[in-house]
């Protein structure tokens, strides 16, 4: 994907005192925003709530291929919302992406932090042990979907949505018949 970084960013980059931070937006239920910093940050409208839950982000890759890229994000879970939240709410194709800014000497943001990873949410994964639990999401790129077969299914309400009264489908259970295929 190609990146346009501002020139006050580029400047930062530049230097050696590189003050990373992180913006996760999480689009679960009504949507969640996070920090990795230790305080808020304001940013396109939204303000990204400091939490300790956010443990980390795993690193991004990026291919001239056609490949499904994947980023892991980290959550604590001895607080009980991250996992609370996936359990009881619909996550799958929800949308999550994570920013990547830098801040200043003063801790405000240089410019514009760029789009690091855009996606889907996949699955979620808790690892607990006697000591920690933890969160694990994954989110694919939107190539995840690229060969995922789309249709129609091969039942009774499949049928009724393009052909009401169509009974075909209603006794096909019924007709379970082996068929054996090259044999006369």
């Amino acid at each position: 994907m190609a990146r346009s970084l501002s020139g006050s960013l580029i400047t930062e980059l530049a230097t050696d005192k590189l003050n990373p931070v992180d913006l996760v937006y999480i689009g679960v239920r009504t949507g969640y925003y996070y920090t990795d910093h230790y305080k808020d940050i304001s940013y396109d409208g939204n303000t990204y709530q400091a939490s300790s839950l956010l443990l980390g982000v795993s690193d991004a890759s990026e291919t001239s291929e056609v490949a499904v890229n994947d980023l892991v994000l980290k959550f604590s879970g001895a607080d009980q919302t991250m996992i609370s939240l996936f359990l009881n709410y619909d996550y799958m194709n929800k949308q999550a992406f994570v920013y990547r800014g830098f801040l200043d000497a003063s801790q405000a943001l240089i410019s514009s932090p760029f789009l690091l990873f855009d996606g889907r949410i996949e699955n979620f994964n808790i690892t607990e042990t006697d000591n920690t639990s933890e969160v694990a999401i994954s989110i694919a790129s939107h190539w995840a979907d690229f060969d995922k077969i789309a249709g129609r299914k091969t039942n009774t309400n499949s049928q009724k949505l393009y052909f009401s009264t169509d009974k075909g489908f209603d006794y096909a259970s019924q007709s379970v018949k082996e068929i054996k295929w090259g044999r006369a």
